[in-house]
């Protein structure tokens, strides 16, 4: 029997609720921490002592219908002034779930955005790149939009030549001691003089995974599966993150935007995974919590996790019994009719599936399912 054209219009959508439906299922929404920040702090540059600041604002400018008028396009204007701590229009706080920079001077909807020319306070957009900034392990700033050259945006600031690196400066203290301050690395609370060793630095492989819960973009609670490979195992192809040289830049500054690609399957961590059920996410064993996979403007990516983002949520079809080739088949959350999209960026055209890696005493796969989110074989939960 077939279904009515009106019918078949509206299956898609019953099948995207029944999906989205929280409750016992694996798929309930996410359930994330009250935002977290780091405020108050200048964003001073190394060698020059300059500090980012806000143009002056016309009077009557601000966000309107989600934009800002022409007219006061020039007032949100970012350039460097010499550093002040006694003026607002130098001081800053960063989001820490949307990677977001905010004026405190400025409207809340306003984000520091970096644009083709220049850098302004723009309307904050849903997922923008340009409006998405991190801090690496040196304290210095960069644009998610500038990957390839992580200075590129302070050449765009009017009348400056001078690329030097920009770092947060703190000038309160969030602990009641001046050398204690909120990070906006870590999102933890940090005091001066601990360095990070260079042994710390270097690439090693991943022995064991370390679910920290610092990073406040996590959602509660937690429902992780055991390490998984995934890929096409007829095939012996594996999905695995390219490999990063984290000897001059750190761990955590290695593995955003670092591309997916296939290789053979081998224990190594690169190739391990493991799924969140209650945010459906998928982390990379080697590159750690902080970071999801992703799909987005054609590109199969690790991207900083964003709490959220429907380019990183995934699922794992239940199709309609263990016979059936489509069940646990590695599938895009957001969009029905994108399924397999993500497979153009790939180096095959294979059925991604998941093979779960820890086996109880008997041989059987263990921990949380996957596909329904429920324990199975004979490890304690």
């Amino acid at each position: 029997m077939t279904l009515s054209s009106a019918y078949r219009s509206l299956y898609p959508i019953c099948i995207y609720l029944l999906i989205m439906t929280p409750g016992n299922n694996a798929y309930g929404m996410d359930d994330v921490k009250p935002p977290v920040y780091a405020s108050n702090f200048l964003l001073k540059q190394k060698d020059t002592g300059q500090c980012l600041v806000v143009m002056d604002e016309q009077e009557g400018c601000s966000s309107e219908e989600s934009r800002l008028t022409d007219d006061c396009a020039n007032s949100n204007r970012i350039t460097f002034g010499v550093c002040d701590e006694k003026q607002p229009e130098q001081r800053w706080k960063f989001d820490f779930q949307k990677k977001r920079i905010h004026s405190l001077e400025r409207s809340a909807d306003l984000c520091l955005t970096r644009l083709s020319k220049h850098l302004a306070m723009d309307v904050c957009q849903p997922a923008s790149l340009q409006q998405l900034w991190f801090f690496n392990q040196q304290d210095h700033l960069y644009s998610r939009a500038d990957y390839f050259d992580p200075l590129a945006f302070v050449t765009l600031l009017q009348s400056h030549t001078d690329t030097s690196p920009v770092s947060f400066h703190f000038t309160d203290s969030e602990t009641g001691d001046d050398q204690c301050y909120l990070s906006p690395f870590t999102g933890r609370v940090e005091c001066a003089g601990f360095e990070v060793g260079e042994e710390a630095l270097k690439q090693q492989e991943v022995q064991s995974w370390h679910w920290s819960g610092h990073w406040p973009w996590q959602a509660t609670p937690t429902k992780l599966t055991e390490e998984l490979h995934l890929g096409d195992f007829s095939n012996n192809h594996c999905l695995a993150v390219t490999q990063c040289h984290m000897d001059s830049v750190g761990q955590y500054d290695c593995f955003g935007g670092a591309k997916v690609q296939v290789t053979a399957c081998q224990s190594v961590s690169h190739q391990v995974w493991r799924y969140d059920l209650v945010s459906k996410k998928l982390f990379n064993k080697q590159a750690g919590e902080q970071f999801c996979l992703s799909w987005s403007a054609g590109k199969l990516t690790l991207e900083h996790c964003l709490p959220g983002a429907g380019s990183q949520q995934w699922y794992f079809a239940q199709g309609r019994g263990s016979k059936y080739p489509e069940r646990g088949q590695l599938r895009w959350f957001t969009n029905l009719e994108e399924h397999y999209d993500y497979v153009k960026a790939l180096d095959f055209d294979p059925i991604v599936k998941f093979e779960i890696l820890k086996k109880d005493i008997q041989g059987n796969d263990c921990g949380y399912d996957p596909i329904n989110g429920l324990w199975k074989g004979l490890c304690a939960n």
